[in-house]
């Protein structure tokens, strides 16, 4: 049986996005609105809001052994030059809190459709 997938949109910015690529999405947005320091980001983009791993970390911190767990293939380059990964680690409980913080930053997000994962799996190759 095929497994449901829901798809979210951010508005302004992306639609079709699975949990993670919310996610990558938003925060990469609010880089190149703010240009902030990593510091600061990580005030704005709080560990908690993802759980143990967190929302961001700097690449050069991501070891081999979490690699798979962050976004390492499309790094953002913050003014500094510091280059930083997103987690893409989100699942249903991590992702309404992540929401719910975007919501107050400002984003507009809204769930689009579930779609079955061999949809899902099309759409993203």
């Amino acid at each position: 049986m095929a497994k449901g997938v829901t798809t979210y949109a951010v508005k302004g910015i992306a639609e079709n996005l699975c949990k993670a690529r919310l996610v990558q999405k938003i925060v990469e947005n609010y880089i190149e609105k703010s240009q902030m320091s990593f510091s600061v980001l990580q005030k704005v983009w709080f560990d908690d809001l993802q759980g143990r791993k967190g929302v961001i970390k700097k690449l050069n911190d991501i070891d081999r052994k979490n690699a798979q767990y962050y976004y390492i293939d499309t790094p953002i380059t913050l003014r500094d030059g510091t280059k930083i990964s997103v987690c893409n680690q989100w699942g249903v409980e991590n992702l309404s809190t992540f929401i719910s913080h975007a919501g107050l930053l400002g984003f507009e997000i809204k769930s689009e459709r579930a779609m079955t994962n061999v949809e899902h799996a099309r759409l993203i190759l």
